[in-house]
């Protein structure tokens, strides 16, 4: 169900196609009074070994991608890197550092995806969202966005994000194509591959990145049973096991241990724990 391969059963499982199909979903739930979570990629997020109670909402089968003159607007369930590359082929910039980011539209919004190159907020102009009852479109200065954070990850907005629609600028096919590969090569070597969530934990506000402070504490290569700290990048956990999502969780608490006491620094999770 997510990219580190670890996590329990969902009680109930549902990937909708459509809007509507959300919104009945979402009804039904709260009819009933089942509890329900919305997940995209699954390429953020980690669920305890327990079994997920309640109904769990994937968001991979919305799908649709149209442009109209510098706009682009996607349904939550493409893929980021996806749509960064539709934009680049038209010559439209913006996106760029988007390709080769793992995951949806919808969970590039609701954590505010970015690198160091850019970030969700920069492009977006608008998200549209069922909430049980209804449609609702908000402007991007209305979704709460800060450093991978929204209005949806804090629980400010309670709904289901079903698209998103970002404004560009217009360059040329060779320039934005170009600077897509050099991203992506970057990305590429930077970081590992294998059954990964990305970065651990956020940066912090202030001082060394995260990867640096990781670093510096020795957490390169340290295990809890198949789970370990990347050779590469002291921030990725990369899982060797499946179901493990208790040494998982070992982990993120000793590498936060580590920096704690070398640096007295609190590292915060940017990786989403359901418990």
């Amino acid at each position: 169900m997510v990219s580190l391969r670890a996590g329990g059963p969902a009680q109930f499982f549902a990937e909708p196609t459509d809007a509507e199909r959300v919104l009945a979903l979402q009804r039904w739930a709260e009819v009933d009074g089942i509890v329900w979570t919305c997940l995209g990629g699954g390429t953020n997020l980690l669920f305890a070994d327990s079994a997920c109670p309640g109904l769990v909402i994937r968001t991979t089968g919305l799908r649709g991608v149209s442009f109209d003159g510098t706009q682009v607007t996607a349904a939550a369930g493409e893929r980021v890197a996806d749509v960064a590359r539709l934009a680049c082929e038209r010559g439209l910039s913006g996106l760029e550092w988007a390709c080769g980011i793992p995951g949806t539209v919808g969970g590039a919004i609701v954590m505010n995806a970015g690198t160091r190159e850019g970030e969700t907020v920069d492009r977006l102009v608008a998200a549209t969202y069922v909430d049980g009852s209804d449609r609702i479109r908000r402007s991007a200065g209305e979704l709460d966005l800060a450093y991978r954070r929204s209005g949806f990850l804090d629980g400010t907005i309670r709904g289901i994000l079903i698209e998103g629609s970002f404004e560009l600028a217009e360059s040329t096919h060779d320039r934005t194509l170009a600077e897509a590969q050099r991203i992506l090569d970057e990305r590429r070597r930077k970081f590992p591959g294998g059954a990964t969530a990305g970065c651990t934990f956020r940066n912090p506000p202030d001082g060394p990145t995260a990867g640096e402070l990781l670093d510096r504490a020795g957490c390169k290569g340290l295990r809890v049973g198949g789970a370990r700290v990347s050779e590469i990048h002291a921030n990725f956990i990369v899982n060797d096991g499946t179901e493990n999502a208790a040494e998982i969780l070992a982990l993120i608490e000793s590498m936060k241990r580590r920096v704690k006491e070398a640096f007295g620094v609190d590292l915060v999770e940017e990786i989403v724990v359901r418990r």
